[in-house]
């Protein structure tokens, strides 16, 4: 068995390999748990989340639930605000795509198929332990990230809220609006509680109906109705209708992708305004080019992050499994395959603390990235 699984190569259990061909396509073993992965995504939800109930939940569904929960309320509505729900769906298949990706490939049917057969099989493997699924995943999240700052200045330009800001916003040290701030809104957590306790205890019972996009915004802090809150928010500048909107939108959101350092404050005289505004735009171009630098940059990342960390533990396991056949001798051979046994177990442990922190790591930087796309002037 350990000869079969150490083969002569410890990167012989995270390549592709061929399985079969479809006219000119190579169906490779990871393109196969991608689809193994999507599949039980779509098994396992509809399932469990066919129907909503208002009875406390109980097994899978008291521990996805849980899960969901966390990541909206934990990790997306911190960083994205009242834009949450709008982005949750996209957010949740990724961590949850990535994460079963991961898991699969943790279990060991390969090396189990082989134990039995007496030769190498590669019908299993980790799908996120190549870069064309890992950069799959962050051209997706690319696009996604993108397309959702252009609609979200497109929104704004529809309903004239265009370089205005809520009421429920903060202001910055300068005494400038600011964006949004958690500690804002009405479901404002402690800041000095170890345990984040919400500061609307209403938040426990229901959150996610507490947590309600532009629940806070809607109803207003002064007492007013969601009418004349939604009349206050909407009332700043003029309203655009949707075609032209979306025409205008991708350019607005080019020239708001890099910060403007030049830019004319108000009672600026003409000639200082003339001046400021020629060296703003030599500026903004210079740092346009290092953010879009910076946002190809962005999904490169994210792919060779993911893929690095999913292969690593297992050519770490190869190299320990290979030290076991390369020994001379029976005696030193069971002399080196109790603790690379143990050690192998103990890295199977780490792998697995490494295929949920990889899905969460992956998840919240994709989050932060929206979170920039779609805040007001980016």
């Amino acid at each position: 068995m350990q000869l079969i699984l150490s083969a002569a190569d410890p990167m012989e259990e995270v390549l592709p390999h061929d399985l079969f061909h479809i006219g000119g396509l190579h169906v490779t073993n990871q393109m196969i748990m991608v689809v193994v992965a999507a599949v039980l995504m779509l098994l396992i939800f509809p399932k469990y989340f066919k129907d909503p109930k208002s009875d406390a939940p109980s097994g899978v569904r008291n521990f996805l639930e849980s899960i969901l929960e966390f990541l909206r309320v934990e990790v997306f509505r911190p960083a994205l605000k009242e834009h949450t729900d709008r982005f949750v769906p996209f957010l949740w298949t990724t961590f949850f795509f990535i994460l079963l990706c991961n898991l699969l490939g943790q279990i060991p049917v390969g090396e189990t198929v082989s134990l039995f057969t007496h030769r190498p099989t590669h019908w299993w493997g980790t799908a996120t332990g190549t870069p064309i699924v890992t950069g799959g995943l962050a051209i997706c999240a690319f696009f996604f990230i993108h397309i959702s700052g252009i609609a979200q200045v497109a929104r704004s330009l529809i309903s004239g809220t265009y370089g205005h800001h809520g009421h429920h916003e903060e202001h910055s040290a300068n005494g400038t609006q600011g964006h949004e701030a958690a500690h804002d809104l009405e479901h404002v957590r402690g800041e000095a509680l170890a345990a984040d306790i919400p500061g609307d205890f209403r938040a426990m019972g229901d959150p996610t109906r507490h947590y309600a996009d532009d629940k806070s915004l809607l109803r207003g802090h002064d007492g007013i109705g969601s009418r004349d809150a939604a009349n206050h928010v909407s009332g700043h500048g003029n309203a655009m209708s949707p075609a032209a909107a979306w025409l205008v939108a991708p350019a607005l959101y080019l020239w708001n992708f890099a910060p403007h350092p030049f830019k004319p404050g108000p009672g600026t005289s003409a000639f200082a305004k003339l001046f400021l505004s020629i060296a703003d735009i030599f500026m903004w171009a210079f740092l346009l080019i290092l953010e879009l630098m910076g946002a190809v940059i962005k999904p490169f990342a994210l792919t060779i992050r993911l893929f690095a960390n999913m292969i690593g533990g297992h050519i770490v396991l190869g190299a320990l499994i290979l030290m076991i056949p390369v020994t001379a001798g029976f005696v030193h051979q069971l002399g080196a395959g109790a603790p690379v046994t143990l050690l192998s177990l103990v890295i199977r442990f780490l792998e697995l603390f490494v295929a949920f922190l990889q899905a969460y790591i992956f998840t919240f930087l994709v989050t932060l990235f929206i979170a920039s796309a779609v805040a007001p002037e980016h």
